[in-house]
C-alpha cells in the first residue's frame, strides 16, 4: 500500500511540472462548478442568504469569468426548489458537461 501511495505521489510530482501552464478558470471547468454548486447548496441548507452566498462568493472568486459563473449558480441555487449538496452538485455537473459536448457528438 505504501508502495502504490509513493509511487502515484511521485509520478504526479513528475507530471505536474511538465504540464503547460494555462490559466483556467472555475468557468472553464464542470467539476469546479459542481463543487461550488454543491457548497451554494448546503450555504442554503444552512440558512445562509442569497445576499450572504453572493457577500461569500466575492471574497473568494475575483476573476470576471468566474464571478459571472458563481453568480449563475447562485441565482440557480436559491431560485429554484432546495437541494442537497450531491443532488446540486451532480445537476450542475452534468448540465455544464453537457454544454461543453461537441454539437456534433451523440
Amino acid at each position: 500500500m505504501k508502495r502504490a501511495v509513493l509511487t502515484a505521489a511521485l509520478a504526479v510530482g513528475l507530471v505536474q511540472p511538465s504540464m503547460h501552464a494555462v490559466a483556467q478558470t472555475v468557468a472553464d471547468q464542470c467539476f469546479a462548478i459542481g463543487d461550488i454548486a454543491g457548497q451554494v447548496a448546503s450555504w442554503r441548507l444552512h440558512k445562509k442568504t442569497k445576499a450572504q452566498a453572493q457577500d461569500q462568493a466575492r471574497k473568494y472568486y475575483k476573476d470576471a469569468s468566474d464571478r459571472q459563473a458563481v453568480d449563475a449558480v447562485i441565482e440557480r441555487v436559491y431560485s429554484g426548489a432546495a437541494m442537497t449538496p450531491d443532488q446540486a452538485s451532480m445537476l450542475f455537473t452534468q448540465q455544464c458537461a453537457q454544454q461543453k459536448k461537441p454539437s456534433g457528438a451523440q
